[in-house]
């Protein structure tokens, strides 16, 4: 992550400075990243330009020398990174943002060594980062609400989009996909159904829907509030899984009459009519579904 993370950043004009306790990283980093440069850049000449504006240093005071934000991937081990965060502390002025791209620890305990904890931010890339376009921006206990804006900003000045969250196991991203990929470990752990099935229902029903809009606009746009409701009390009365218990949040909806598109008012408000509403999510999805048709992603992957 780290070869893709320096590459997007000389993609998007910055210079960057590579620094690895491993000779052979730095070494090898135009042989890794000059794949991730041609995505990028679509030109050999510009990406060769992109992977020169990185420099590989083995010295870390030397490759902090100067610079507005160090970020930090080394191997998910906590000590490790505790240790270079440590190290950082002491070798960076206070003003130079110190980020982690951790998809596991949380940002305090990250920073436990660290003196000035207010100017440690975990800024998370999704693999392929370079292609997916949002990272998250975790935030610790001592971390100011003015450093998640600079991240915002920050990330908003290479293309990405950055979505905030407190440190929490999972943050936001893993807790929501691995929500929905414990429900399917057990649909297949119990047999309830085969893997082609199960696939072909979230690409072809939820994932297009999810990838256009999101989970909350999503419902907003196919089903009443009363309708989701129903369905959640449901499923817990008849598993006692108290996950699927209505939350509070939907009740309020349902109690103050806001219950989608169908109303003007759900999680967003509506400024069109219901109907056109419908006629320009039916079109959107409509086009989404016949490129995923024509394009035949699954097999072009070549997989059995």
């Amino acid at each position: 992550m780290g070869c893709v993370i320096a590459t997007l950043y000389a993609h998007h004009g910055y210079e960057v400075v590579l620094c690895d306790s491993e000779p052979s990283m730095l070494d090898s980093y135009r042989d890794r990243a000059r794949p991730i440069a041609a995505t990028l850049a679509g030109d050999p000449a510009a990406a060769e330009a992109i992977v020169a504006r990185v420099r590989g240093e083995a010295a870390l005071p030397e490759a902090v020398a100067g610079v507005f934000l160090v970020h930090e991937a080394v191997q998910e081990v906590l000590e490790t990174k505790q240790a270079v965060f440590a190290e950082l502390d002491r070798l960076c002025p206070p003003e130079v943002v110190l980020a982690t791209n951790t998809s596991s620890f949380l940002i305090s305990d990250i920073s436990a060594r660290v003196t000035h904890r207010e100017r440690v931010l975990g800024i998370h890339y999704i693999t392929p980062a370079h292609i997916i376009p949002v990272i998250e921006l975790i935030h610790g206990e001592a971390t100011p609400p003015e450093l998640v804006e600079w991240g915002r900003a920050f990330v908003r000045s290479i293309d990405h989009v950055g979505v905030a969250c407190p440190e929490r196991p999972g943050f936001l991203i893993n807790k929501i996909q691995f929500a929905m990929l414990t429900e399917v470990y057990r649909l297949m752990d119990e047999g309830l159904a085969t893997r082609d099935d199960i696939d072909a229902a979230v690409r072809l029903s939820i994932g297009p829907r999810l990838a256009l809009w999101g989970p909350l606009l999503t419902e907003d746009l196919i089903v009443s509030k009363k309708t989701a409701l129903a369905v959640t009390d449901s499923l817990w009365r008849q598993t006692g899984d108290e996950s699927y218990a209505g939350r509070k949040v939907l009740r309020d909806l349902v109690d103050e009459g806001h219950l989608g598109a169908v109303t003007g008012q759900g999680w967003y408000t509506f400024d069109a009519p219901a109907g056109q509403v419908v006629e320009e999510r039916d079109r959107q999805l409509r086009t989404l579904l016949d490129w995923l048709r024509d394009a035949d992603p699954v097999g072009h992957l070549n997989v059995r």
